[in-house]
């Protein structure tokens, strides 16, 4: 550290000095020529990291107007990549915001893009499946059609403003090529 100031006040500045203690001395003397040295310790305490902060780690684009839920291969390699940084960071959680543009008439639209991107990522479709107890779905207000992935680190919250909480009893994942009815055979 460095001290610096005259007369009777200084100042410690500690900036850039190891953790511990220091020791401070300070010699006066005055116009008489009598003069005193002195000395004090200092413990510098190494501040706290900053909190960890979740970051958004990529997104998802929905153009197709036909499936306008529907997870593309474009959509499944960035999310292949989001499976990957999470099998890394085994502490992290995901939150999935799906986002709808106004102009979109689809109710639930949001949700559902949240919704299908996490049963692409928890269903082992994904070349690393990930536990669906570790992803948390969300439709936000940027009125894009758009899916965003934020990565939550252990200790970390994810803010969630703007965003709501997907009700998964309520959406739920639509398939990209739904069922035809059975066809009745002919006796």
């Amino acid at each position: 550290g460095t001290v610096t100031g005259d007369g009777s006040n200084a100042t410690l500045n500690t900036t850039g000095a190891p953790a511990g203690p220091i020791t401070v001395s300070a010699s006066c003397s005055d116009p008489r020529g009598l003069s005193t040295n002195a000395s004090t310790q200092v413990n510098v305490e190494v501040p706290p990291p900053p909190p960890p902060q979740a970051s958004k780690l990529s997104q998802c684009d929905y153009p197709n107007k036909m499936k306008p839920w529907r997870v593309d291969n474009t959509c499944k390699a960035v999310l292949d990549d989001v499976a990957k940084n999470l099998q890394q960071n085994a502490d992290s959680k995901l939150v999935i915001v799906g986002n709808a543009d106004p102009s979109e008439k689809r109710k639930n639209l949001a949700g559902e893009r949240a919704v299908n991107a996490k049963a692409y990522l928890s269903a082992g479709e994904a070349q690393q499946s990930i536990d669906p107890s570790r992803i948390e779905t969300r439709t936000g207000s940027a009125g894009t059609t758009t899916a965003e992935f934020w990565e939550v680190p252990a200790g970390a919250t994810f803010s969630g403003e703007g965003t709501q909480t997907v009700d998964e009893n309520m959406v739920k994942p639509v398939p990209d090529h739904p069922k035809a009815p059975a066809k009745k055979k002919a006796h």
